[in-house]
């Protein structure tokens, strides 16, 4: 039996990844940061997931399938990382990873030191551009003060991004009601992960793909639903709109989901080796995923962290820029990207955009915040966008 550490017990973290490992070769442990969380799961030992797809909802139960462990209990930490076979997700928030790093550093210093000859595979469940480039330069730079850690990264630590569109909002009240630990998705049916940055045995599941062009269907997703679940967060939330299936609902709304879309693929398909026809089952997928009635996604979330989102290579800039490139007019994302700005919410990242625009202005932040210089023809198409 290997064992399967997903740290972070969130939503995605128990409510996807756990049911994708739910198989008596596994042994799933959660480590998270929640006291509490961990108590619970511990206590009660099982948990509802409710999965809603088009046709309606349904229920599964995580029962007698996993312990939990805090992130304080190092001995229980170090022994989990002196497993032969242990398999690593990180199923975080973005800005969450330099702490997690941090955290994780003693543990891979442990390894090297206890298993020299082992190998190491983490999967990175992180909405973000590249989050497997990003996480392991934040290993590097956190052991870089131990050489013998550092050189174990190297050689036998393989990092793979994931490809899935598991939409996850907060379980209703009536859901919590039942169980008070119930989670809500939309039932994805499968993620897809490296096979070639792997360094160890290829984990073998009924739900999990093995794919050997995972760039292309990371940024296949983020550049097309995440791109859609921002533009319908910046521009419904100032409609009044609540949730993404009431912003998809307004024609105007979803005429610029559409267009955004088109604009999306047309960069897509001259810069990733995806064919037309599987662009257009994707674009099928993302329509069907923002339509589901049973999934009451709230905007407000899907906006915040303005300053990573906005960037150069994140969900909105990142397409519109392919679309020039290819010989698009992203009008549709340029107009998102603008409303972007005016976002509002409580996160640091939001906060910087707002600083940056109120105390340098918008020219300012769209050099700042999305990486375009004057020169940009997508600079001028976000300044004059209405």
């Amino acid at each position: 039996m290997r064992t399967l550490v997903i740290w972070g017990a969130g939503r995605i973290g128990r409510g996807f990844i756990a049911a994708l490992f739910r198989d008596p070769a596994w042994r799933i442990v959660f480590v998270d940061i929640d006291r509490d969380l961990v108590d619970q799961l511990n206590e009660r030992r099982q948990y509802t997931i409710f999965r809603a797809t088009p046709e309606g909802v349904s229920r599964e139960i995580m029962k007698d399938c996993f312990t939990a462990v805090h992130t304080s209990d190092s001995e229980a930490l170090a022994a989990l990382f002196r497993e032969e076979g242990l398999l690593l997700d990180i199923a975080v928030h973005a800005t969450e990873l330099d702490r997690v790093a941090e955290m994780i550093r003693p543990l891979l210093i442990e390894r090297a030191s206890a298993l020299p000859g082992s190998t190491l595979d983490i999967l990175m469940n992180v909405n973000m551009s590249l989050p497997d480039e990003a996480f392991r330069e934040k290993l590097t730079t956190a052991l870089s003060d131990h050489p013998a850690a550092a050189d174990y990264l190297r050689r036998s630590v393989g990092i793979s991004g994931i490809a899935a569109a598991c939409i996850s909002p907060l379980a209703t009240g009536e859901m919590k009601q039942e169980d008070p630990l119930a989670l809500l998705n939309n039932n994805y049916p499968e993620q897809a992960i490296s096979e070639d940055a792997l360094r160890g045995e290829k984990p073998c599941l009924p739900r999990l793909r093995l794919s050997k062009n995972l760039s292309a269907e990371e940024t296949r997703k983020l550049y097309t639903l995440n791109m859609a679940h921002a533009l319908l967060c910046y521009l419904g939330l100032p409609k009044g709109y609540k949730t993404v299936l009431e912003a998809m609902n307004d024609p105007g709304l979803r005429a610029l989901v559409d267009q955004a879309l088109d604009e999306a693929n047309q960069g897509l398909l001259k810069a990733l080796p995806l064919t037309g026809e599987e662009l257009s089952w994707w674009r099928d997928t993302v329509i069907s995923l923002l339509m589901n009635p049973y999934i009451n996604d709230a905007l407000q979330r899907l906006g915040a962290d303005t300053r990573r989102k906005l960037g150069r290579h994140d969900r909105l800039t990142g397409p519109a820029a392919l679309c020039l490139e290819a010989g698009g007019a992203p009008r549709a994302i340029a107009k998102a990207i603008r409303a972007g700005f005016t976002y509002e919410n409580d996160d640091p990242g939001t906060r910087a955009v707002r600083s940056a625009m109120n105390e340098r202005g918008l020219a300012a932040a769209i050099t700042e915040i999305c990486g375009l210089t004057p020169e940009h023809p997508l600079f001028n198409m976000i300044l004059n966008e209405n």
